[in-house]
């Protein structure tokens, strides 16, 4: 890697740089991502299954009990699987950054511990956020922008869930602006490859097969998570880059120290 990595970046600079980490290391991104997300897909659809028959009778309490509690389910392996997705692939994105390429097993090693904390995280941005965006909708978005980069604050900083959000804030303030540039772009290239998945793997077969049946939705859920593993390396590796970026220009940070810290062997 060139000295040029650890100056600061711009927008385009780190979405360039995201493009080249995952280009680089697209077997391992991927990989980490598969792990987690393809059996809770699996899992959460054939739950679903189980007590998805229609649309439920109001009348019959048990069955809207049992489709809030498929839901319920769905959302918080979910939502759990993205955090340790998450957390994982901000350690993957950071060592290769930092020049310490690892194996898939040594990156869940060490996002292992951050395990609680992410997910503590997740859930109290997410209160925050939608919070945020019941009063007056900005100020959702200013809660999301602030707590941005969060997830690396835990995984490489090693702190606590609060005081990960503190440091956030404290980083992004005073450059929301490129914080949201970076957030939209990471949006539309999500979206981008999102669309030709979805019609490829998830409408077509839905059609043929009919989106009720198990089969079709087999195939939309597929679509989802395929989708998901291609696309979710890209946004993990912005917001690293982001995080760094900020720290340079913020802290006057010493990336090759830290490098050298963390035992890697930056070129």
């Amino acid at each position: 890697m060139d000295a040029t990595q650890f100056e600061p970046m711009s927008v385009s600079g780190i979405l360039d740089k995201a493009f080249t980490l995952y280009k680089r290391n697209f077997v391992r991104f991927i990989t980490i991502v598969a792990v987690i997300e393809v059996p809770i897909a699996l899992i959460s659809l054939l739950w679903r299954g189980m007590f998805d028959r229609g649309v439920p009778d109001p009348t019959e309490a048990g069955s809207l009990f049992a489709r809030a509690g498929a839901l319920f389910f769905s959302a918080m392996t979910t939502m759990v699987g993205n955090a340790l997705c998450q957390g994982a692939l901000t350690r993957s994105v950071s060592d290769s950054y930092l020049g310490n390429e690892t194996t898939v097993e040594q990156t869940f090693r060490a996002a292992m511990p951050k395990f609680l904390p992410l997910i503590g995280a997740s859930i109290l941005t997410g209160l925050i956020v939608g919070l945020g965006f019941m009063l007056l909708v900005v100020p959702g978005v200013i809660f999301a922008l602030w707590l941005f980069v969060t997830t690396p604050s835990i995984v490489v900083e090693n702190q606590g869930i609060t005081a990960a959000m503190s440091r956030s804030k404290a980083l992004t303030s005073g450059n929301l602006g490129k914080v949201f540039a970076v957030s939209l772009l990471v949006l539309l290239i999500t979206i981008v490859v999102s669309i030709p998945v979805g019609i490829v793997v998830g409408s077509i077969p839905a059609i043929v097969f009919g989106g009720d049946s198990m089969v079709g939705k087999f195939f939309i859920e597929l679509a989802g998570v395929i989708a998901q593993i291609l696309a979710m390396p890209i946004g993990a590796a912005a917001g690293v880059l982001l995080y760094y970026d900020l720290r340079i220009r913020k802290e006057g940070f010493d990336l090759q120290m830290l490098s050298q810290s963390m035992g890697a062997k930056p070129e």
